[in-house]
């Protein structure tokens, strides 16, 4: 399926009627079908492409070369995994794919990278992304009756974590093996940048899965768990998944999970509740919701590739 597509070439946040005429798109977007596409966010294309060939550059690697920047937490979220070393739907076989987890980029500059370069492209990229995230947030503004900088002040970048994705061309091993298990994401929105192989597929309020097909030049967004905490559930934190591609080559993407700063309290909001609608969510604590969401696919022990 095509899911919604949304022009951000209008976006002017000195303009309050451009942000409401996107605001109701967005709307029908995510109280619908919980993804949708933006063209023109304001990301550089050509960068973009630039993470791409590094990122398949760095997979391309020896499994030690890799293991340099080895994953060592569900706290610190940094680092390499293997293939088969996450499972997104906790309690099914592990994920058919490998990947790199940048959590809080910006203050990890002084790790040990592959090289300077590698390290500055991914945060020249990070700084774009982030800015078209902060676009996004204040057309949720807009729409959600809140202050412009409600959501972008609790997100700062100590909880946004950024992912280069790897699916090796590989079948199946095991019933119900996925290259990303079904789930939904924890946070506040997720940008996700995809190659023309396919394989992403969302499930749609009948319980159907959909393929989301790519589109060039536009970027796919999703809500997380948080906010359809806080919109009371108006807006849609969908589950989607990743089907193996055995036969169909190499699948790559990036995505960057733009989650709230850990002390951040997400309450319903009240603009998203009333006598008639209740609050369907006490508070909770937006790191020890992300941590506890982060720990339960890390709850097995390696499987054997």
């Amino acid at each position: 399926m095509q899911i919604p597509v949304i022009d951000f070439s209008s976006y002017d946040e000195d303009n309050p009627q451009a942000l409401r005429d996107l605001a109701t798109r967005v709307n029908a977007a995510l109280t619908g079908i919980g993804f949708m596409s933006l063209e023109n966010i304001g990301i550089d294309m050509a960068l973009r492409d630039r993470v791409f060939a590094a990122s398949k550059a760095f997979f391309a690697q020896e499994d030690a070369e890799k293991r340099k920047l080895g994953y060592s937490s569900a706290e610190e979220n940094f680092g390499y995994q293997g293939v088969c070393e996450e499972s997104l739907e906790p309690g099914h076989p592990p994920d058919l794919k490998e990947a790199l987890t940048l959590r809080n980029l910006p203050s990890r500059m002084d790790y040990p990278w592959p090289d300077s370069d590698f390290r500055d492209l991914l945060m020249a990229f990070y700084q774009d992304c982030m800015a078209a995230a902060y676009r996004v947030m204040r057309v949720f503004a807009t729409d959600l009756d809140v202050p412009l900088d409600y959501f972008v002040r609790v997100h700062t970048g100590t909880n946004v974590t950024m992912r280069l994705l790897h699916y090796p061309p590989l079948s199946a091993a095991t019933d119900g093996q996925l290259g990303a298990g079904a789930h939904t994401d924890y946070g506040m929105i997720t940008l996700l940048f995809q190659d023309q192989v396919g394989g992403l597929e969302v499930c749609d309020r009948d319980g159907t899965w959909q393929a989301v097909e790519p589109i060039p030049g536009a970027v796919v967004i999703n809500v997380g768990d948080l906010t359809e905490r806080w919109t009371n559930n108006r807006y849609r934190s969908s589950q989607h998944r990743v089907q193996p591609r055995g036969g169909f080559g190499d699948r790559y993407s990036i995505a960057l999970f733009v989650d709230p700063d850990p002390e951040t309290l997400v309450e319903c909001l009240a603009s998203c509740t009333g006598a008639d609608n209740p609050p369907q969510y006490a508070p909770t604590s937006a790191g020890e919701h992300i941590l506890q969401k982060i720990q339960a696919t890390h709850a097995k022990p390696r499987a054997a590739t």
